[in-house]
């Protein structure tokens, strides 16, 4: 398991004192009175969703089912990210039965959120609120055939993988993923290395060094682009936008702050947008809501994480041999949080999209958690 256990206590009996009093029985009833709120309630909407969401949640998988009917979708090769996603569904659904499909995936993915969080572990309920809200709020785009759904699993496996041989083949199994389904995704595999070699010299005393090669690593992907001729990369969300005005549907849509006209430019309206997406205090002028909720929800999420990676890269300076599967996972949030700021068009598809790095995200969430507990036992990853 990746949490940490504490084995020591006042009788030596290795089990923690507060597992031995009513006290601990009511904290566990409450604990799985609520997980099993989070699965009945995700699993409601994962089946009847359709019935009910708006149909903006769905126009990426309507997409997908009309390409699962086309009678050529095998023809050809293709690097479509829509096409290679249907491509993949056909697969699955010619295995297993459709209405069978959606539902158990979410089953499985509560089931992985618990055993991979240690929840029965973790007394605090705000712990329980943040992840519980993630996990139910990740059925209403997991009720039908989608990217996300294939892409979860890919990132997890990701950052999780323990040997170096199940890393050498995550790391295969992610840029498949990112040639054929999210192309922008090689940008997020070379940050994620960017901040992981920068997250180790950190640790290892080297701090000033560690934010030079962040700073670096950050402004490459638009050098390179420059230097290729490429259109800027911040470019892609106007592009989006100008195709959706007036749109009942794009109420949320964000555009550059700055006229893209040099590299300069490109990269302060990434970092513009990571702030005003990850820091959604402008929705709250829209005063919905829904929208008072997500800013909330979002901004709570982020500190949590900032936390858990605080704590986690203090105990790494001291803990000679962490699991690195905590770095990865740190890594991974950052980077993909990176690579959100300079493409995200909206914040639908900036909540869509993060569903990916939700687990990662919440494993360094309790870590927090865990820590506070014992601070010396190690953690492993199995």
């Amino acid at each position: 398991m990746a949490y940490i256990r504490s084995y020591k206590t006042a009788d030596g009996s290795g089990t923690p004192a507060w597992h031995e009093t009513p006290r601990h029985y009511r904290h566990s009833f409450f604990i799985t009175a609520w997980w099993l709120l989070v699965a009945l309630t995700g699993l409601l909407i994962t089946v009847f969703g359709q019935n009910f969401l708006p149909a903006k949640f769905s126009y990426d998988a309507v997409l997908i089912r009309e390409l699962l009917d086309f009678s050529d979708l095998w023809n050809g090769f293709s690097f479509d990210g829509f096409v290679n996603t249907a491509r993949v569904w056909a697969v699955v659904f010619y295995v297993l039965p459709q209405a069978v499909v959606i539902p158990a995936y979410y089953c499985l993915l509560v089931l992985a959120v618990v055993h991979l969080l240690g929840v029965h572990e973790v007394r605090n309920g705000r712990y329980h609120l943040i992840a519980g809200g993630w996990v139910m709020c990740s059925a209403i785009f997991l009720s039908q055939p989608s990217k996300e759904m294939i892409a979860i699993p890919v990132a997890l496996y990701f950052c999780l993988a323990a040997s170096g041989g199940a890393r050498f083949l995550a790391t295969i199994l992610f840029l498949v993923f990112a040639a054929f389904v999210r192309q922008y995704w090689v940008i997020c595999y070379f940050y994620f290395f960017v901040v992981l070699t920068a997250l180790r010299m950190h640790i290892s005393q080297r701090s000033h060094l560690a934010l030079c090669v962040f700073l670096v690593g950050f402004i490459l992907p638009f050098v390179a682009a420059n230097v290729l001729g490429i259109e800027a990369l911040t470019e892609a969300r106007m592009s989006v936008n100008a195709e959706r005005i007036d749109s009942p549907d794009a109420r949320s849509a964000f555009n550059n702050i700055f006229e893209n006209t040099s590299i300069s430019t490109d990269i302060a309206n990434a970092l513009v947008s990571w702030l005003y997406i990850n820091i959604p205090v402008a929705l709250l002028v829209e005063a919905t809501p829904t929208y008072v909720f997500f800013a909330a929800f979002q901004t709570s999420s982020l500190w949590m994480f900032v936390a858990g990676s605080t704590t986690l890269l203090r105990d790494a300076k001291r803990i000679p041999h962490l699991d690195s599967n905590y770095l990865r996972c740190v890594a991974f949030v950052i980077s993909y949080s990176l690579t959100q700021a300079i493409f995200e068009p909206d914040f639908g598809s900036f909540l869509r999209h993060e569903l990916v790095l939700m687990i990662p995200m919440l494993v360094v969430v309790f870590y927090t958690a865990h820590a506070s507990r014992s601070r010396s036992t190690l953690i492993k990853f199995p």
